[in-house]
């Protein structure tokens, strides 16, 4: 039951963001236990299959790039959880809550259910490389993560845009760093 409520609030979130935030932060029955399981743990593992599979469908040598195919789909099982971790670490500093432990709560809240899409678009895109345009899509993850920041951080809306410039900021130098550590690490492994 809790299970369903989860992807509900992900669901209504797609479509309306700034009615869906007070609803997930009013849910008593969503845990950062929950959100471990049910969206940091199996998102990523959703789309490290879809990458597995997608170069299994749709390569050409497939047996020769096995360890390839392997090491691409453990690397972003990894690197996508270490991504979650680490922007709620930078998140965390712009709630105006006044305990550590819930704001560490709120900011895992916030960026777990909004990396929803970015992770279901990035599984299509892996899972059929030829619409690797769907990426685009998970950009909308940034309009949830806007949208959230006020009702759950409980910062004011005049410093909204503010927080969020100094957040994306913070995000964006994350993801440019587990990519570059993705790339080297293959580069060294001669992917």
């Amino acid at each position: 039951m809790i299970t369903l409520s989860i992807y509900k609030h992900i669901f209504r979130l797609l479509l309306s963001p700034e009615k869906e935030w007070p609803a997930i932060l009013n849910d008593t029955n969503i845990s950062n236990g929950k959100l471990n399981v049910l969206l940091v743990i199996t998102l990523p593992l959703l789309m490290s299959a879809c990458n597995f599979m997608g170069f299994l469908l749709f390569e050409n040598n497939t047996a020769e790039h096995t360890n390839m195919f392997f090491f691409s789909a453990t690397a972003t099982f990894v690197l996508s959880i270490l991504s979650i971790y680490v922007s709620v670490f930078i998140v965390r500093p712009f709630a105006a809550i006044p305990t550590k432990r819930e704001r560490f709560s709120r900011a895992f809240l916030l960026v777990a259910f909004s990396c929803t899409p970015g992770f279901v678009f990035n599984s299509i895109a892996f899972l059929f490389p030829v619409i690797n345009y769907l990426t685009l899509f998970g950009l909308y993850s940034f309009y949830i993560l806007y949208k959230g920041i006020t009702p759950i951080l409980n910062v004011p809306d005049s410093r909204r845009s503010g927080y969020f410039t100094f957040i994306l900021i913070g995000l964006l130098s994350v993801y440019a760093i587990f990519g570059a550590i993705f790339i080297g690490t293959a580069n060294f492994l001669g992917y």
